[in-house]
């Protein structure tokens, strides 16, 4: 009931932080409609102009509409900037949109934080031109993935991670939690490959108990396919990994749409015993980080909770684009991070330590047993 309270609570938040947000972007709307400095301005084809965030805006705004600190954009933009220009360089040489603004106008985009024709608009760019420059981001910070996104490699950083979820609700072990979404995709093209209407893309992560997001799998399910999320688990890398004991007996927990297995472990269905109903608790806490990474990754980045437009290809470009930009913002820091987490989606640890104190399951039941039976003196 506590943890209703507060969601309830957090939701009243949001409603009043997004109309502060529009009375903001009012503002910004003013910005640039009124003249700005000669080296802050660029001509693009069809007349207009392009203001400049980085100049223009004051820090709050800045982090609001592009999701990042004006520190952390620029360095953003020093770590894809050469991969922009190698790609751009032959096919934009005239009216080119500077790469710096082509990043920001992307990371605005992805934001959602208004109309896309009218992020377009505020960057001096056409929607046509917006969709390009998206697509051409989403291309280039996908390719950092293996950097950004992997699971932990060394002992030493898989210690950690599991000490981290020990530290929720005493559930040992634990290197990873898994959830699942679905994204509307919408192609632009009546051209083989594209997206249809009806056709949505599948999301998988596995985070930790910072959420951040270790792994990542986005696959195309139309209407017609009959594949639950235990059988689209199946499918995936991240499953064989486990399977080859890659990990060392370390574990993965799950929803009740999975499956338990020897490395999965997911609630036990109809808790009796006190060591079960100890282990579904235990669970349930030690869950709740994926949860809490799945939310804020959309708030952050609310294209995920619209329609993704264009290619199969493009729209899993930008699911692991956006976050790449997510685990970013967690090891840089950024104070914008911090500011969603705490005012929407934040965990509130006492709330937890108020808890604390009040198929293949045989893997499962021994580790209850090990783990969550008291005995009886």
């Amino acid at each position: 009931m506590e943890i209703d309270a507060y969601n309830d609570f957090q939701r009243d938040l949001q409603e009043l932080n997004s109309f502060q947000h529009f009375m903001n972007f009012k503002r910004i709307a003013q910005i640039a409609a009124r003249p700005i400095p000669s080296y802050s301005v660029r001509k693009f084809k069809g007349g207009g102009r392009r203001f400049n965030p980085l100049q223009d805006l004051g820090e709050n705004e800045f982090r609001h509409s592009y999701r990042y600190s004006k520190e952390n954009m620029r360095r953003l933009i020093e770590m894809v900037r050469d991969d922009l220009e190698v790609e751009t360089h032959s096919e934009l040489r005239k009216n080119q949109v500077p790469v710096d603004k082509q990043i920001m106008v992307a990371v605005r985009y992805w934001g959602m934080t208004e109309h896309p024709d009218v992020t377009a608009r505020l960057h001096g760019v056409s929607l046509r031109t917006l969709m390009k420059i998206s697509k051409r981001v989403a291309e280039a910070l996908a390719a950092k993935t293996s950097r950004y996104i992997r699971m932990p490699c060394l002992l030493a950083e898989k210690e950690k991670v599991t000490q981290a979820f020990y530290r929720l609700a005493h559930m040992p072990q634990v290197i990873g939690a898994v959830a699942h979404s679905r994204v509307k995709c919408k192609r632009l093209q009546h051209q083989d490959g594209d997206c249809k209407e009806d056709d949505t893309m599948h999301i998988q992560i596995v985070s930790d108990a910072s959420l951040k997001i270790r792994d990542i799998d986005c696959r195309l399910v139309t209407l017609q396919d009959s594949f639950t999320a235990a059988d689209l688990f199946s499918q995936t890398r991240i499953k064989e990994r486990f399977e080859q004991n890659e990990f060392r007996g370390r574990i993965l927990l799950g929803d009740s749409t999975l499956h338990c297995t020897s490395f999965l472990y997911t609630p036990v269905s109809c808790a009796i015993s006190g060591p079960e109903q100890s282990f579904n608790h235990s669970l349930r806490l030690t869950y709740e980080p994926v949860r809490q990474c799945f939310k804020l990754w959309k708030e952050r980045f609310g294209i995920l909770s619209c329609e993704l437009r264009g290619s199969v290809a493009t729209a899993r470009h930008i699911i692991v684009g956006s976050a790449l930009l997510h685990n970013m913002a967690i090891e840089w820091n950024d104070p914008t991070f911090a500011e969603f987490q705490n005012s929407l989606l934040g965990l509130d640890k006492s709330v937890i330590e108020d808890l604390q104190k009040t198929t293949d399951v045989r893997s499962r039941t021994e580790f209850i047993k090990n783990h969550f039976f008291v005995p009886v003196n």
